[in-house]
């Protein structure tokens, strides 16, 4: 029997890459946060960044550019303007200038006389041990606003767990309107799956004001019941913005989006 041995050239495989001048740039992702009535026709679409287009990807309300992929966008450190167009009309929904310092920020678009609000993203994300926690992290944004526009104030973002029939609300964290929380470590179970990939779905959260009522909003146009945000997943050792944006109103003129994004 005869084995042949063949020699082969490992090539190292490189993707061109430019470093950041930390100096004289900074990195944002622009957050689309308007107090509007969810609908395909507030889709924005151009994304431009002091005269240049940036991206042209339809992207909703409560919803990160472009369209909810969590990139940054390089720009120089001082003020930068933004504006926002519609997809197809490419009327300006949104025209304002922003001061961007060193750092990696989530620049909120929630008023279309302000400035965007500005969250700076930590240097190191804390991640948990990744064998003995099960806990991912959760930082809160209150973007939430009265019927009449005016800010909500101070919210309180919690979690809901049932569990046999019993429902448990879980303290998450809290902020003024216009402001963000801490990153807050929350846990998360495997609900008997043997192996488990890291993941829960099928989250609950919810919102409460001041004093400690939970926020009614309406499910038909004569009927109010408690907000819920549904069906979310997390997974251990990932951090999450939640953004809850929008406006209270009449089952027509209401708003009520709890928007989540991962950040690392």
């Amino acid at each position: 029997m005869v084995i042949g041995l063949v020699s082969c050239e490992t090539n190292e495989i490189k993707y061109e890459t430019t470093p950041i001048d930390q100096s004289r740039f900074a990195q944002v992702r622009l957050v689309y946060d308007l107090p509007l009535v969810t609908s395909s026709s507030s889709n924005v679409a151009w994304l431009v960044y002091n005269g240049d287009t940036v991206s042209r990807v339809s992207t909703p309300l409560g919803s990160i550019f472009p369209n909810s992929a969590a990139k940054y966008h390089v720009l120089p450190i001082g003020t930068s303007s933004v504006k926002l167009l519609k997809v197809t009309t490419r009327d300006v929904t949104y025209d304002g200038t922003f001061n961007l310092e060193a750092g990696r920020w989530s620049a909120f678009v929630y008023n279309t006389s302000e400035p965007p609000i500005m969250v700076q993203e930590p240097e190191v994300y804390q991640t948990g041990d990744p064998w003995a926690d099960t806990v991912c992290y959760i930082r809160f944004v209150n973007l939430f606003h009265k019927a009449d526009g005016t800010p909500m104030g101070k919210l309180y973002l919690k979690g809901k767990r049932t569990i046999n029939n019993v429902v448990t609300y879980i303290d998450i964290a809290s902020a003024n309107y216009g402001e963000a929380s801490d990153y807050v470590p929350y846990k998360l179970y495997r609900q008997g799956i043997k192996v488990w990939s890291g993941t829960e779905s099928s989250l609950v959260f919810t919102v409460f004001d001041e004093n400690g009522t939970q926020l009614q909003y309406y499910k038909t146009a004569t009927t109010k019941g408690p907000y819920e945000a549904t069906g979310m997943s997390m997974a251990k050792g990932v951090n999450y913005i939640l953004h809850f944006n929008g406006k209270d109103g009449t089952y027509a003129t209401q708003a009520y989006r709890m928007s989540q994004f991962q950040v690392n």
